[in-house]
């Protein structure tokens, strides 16, 4: 039999600076044996990249002191192949306007609020396994961009 020490679990960086939904995601990708590093803030979460081992960000995009864009556009340029999934609350007509300050308009996998459990943990396992085309843009809305915003389904 394997030691499962020998294989660490992912390290997942949640970057949210709503303190409720940033606890709840760590507590329930916590329960699924994932590592979880938080930042409540973009400063913060450029701070864990440089420091800690990461797998994976969640990256709210609207925060504040860096946004989820300047955070975005730090992992365009030193860590192209550490995969993505964006969370958001914001109307698209404003993700838009973010997209535009960053030199690739390329855009990972956009999840709505509130955060359909199963939909994260299916976009987390996919990215985890390779499987995200993160060389989609904007206007090409993959099915991981949308959400059913149904309230009752966001973790606790």
């Amino acid at each position: 039999m394997t030691d499962r020490s020998e294989y660490p679990s992912p390290a997942i960086l949640l970057c949210d600076d709503s303190r409720q939904e940033r606890l709840a995601l760590a507590r329930w990708l916590d329960s699924r044996a994932y590592q979880v590093h938080q930042a409540d803030d973009g400063r913060s979460a450029l701070q864990i990249l440089r420091e800690r081992r990461v797998d994976l960000v969640l990256l709210d995009l609207n925060m504040p002191r860096v946004d989820g864009f300047g955070v975005l556009e730090y992992l365009q340029e030193h860590r192209k192949a550490l995969p993505v999934i964006l969370l958001s609350g914001m109307p698209p007509e404003r993700i838009q306007t973010g997209i535009s300050r960053l030199t690739s308009h390329a855009l990972p996998p956009l999840l709505f609020k509130p955060i359909d459990p199963d939909q994260l943990l299916s976009v987390v396992e996919l990215a985890l396994a390779g499987g995200l085309n993160v060389e989609s843009t904007a206007t090409d809305a993959p099915e991981t961009h949308t959400s059913d915003h149904a309230s009752d389904r966001a973790p606790r």
